[in-house]
């Protein structure tokens, strides 16, 4: 099973080609932050991603390769309290 960071529709893009999630939807909203890796989409459909920005409440990101995605850390986290 897949531990979704970021729930997200990961055909919903914007005008830069960025995928948009809703930062509230997170499970752990603060370890959104530019720069991090993690899982958004859902359980059917999910992909690493890198966060690009977060602004007026969304979150934009891009999703990447596991190899894209291993070299920026480990793929191994423990699950959050709330899970």
């Amino acid at each position: 099973m897949i531990y979704i960071d970021l729930p997200a529709d990961l055909n919903l893009e914007d005008d830069q080609g960025r995928n948009v999630a809703r930062l509230a939807d997170a499970v752990t909203p603060d370890a959104v932050t530019p720069g991090a890796v993690l899982v958004a989409g859902a359980a059917c459909a999910w992909s690493w991603a890198v966060v690009e920005s977060v602004d007026s409440g969304f979150v934009y990101f891009r999703q990447i390769s596991a190899q894209d995605a291993a070299r920026r850390g480990s793929l191994v986290k423990s699950l959050p309290q709330s899970a």
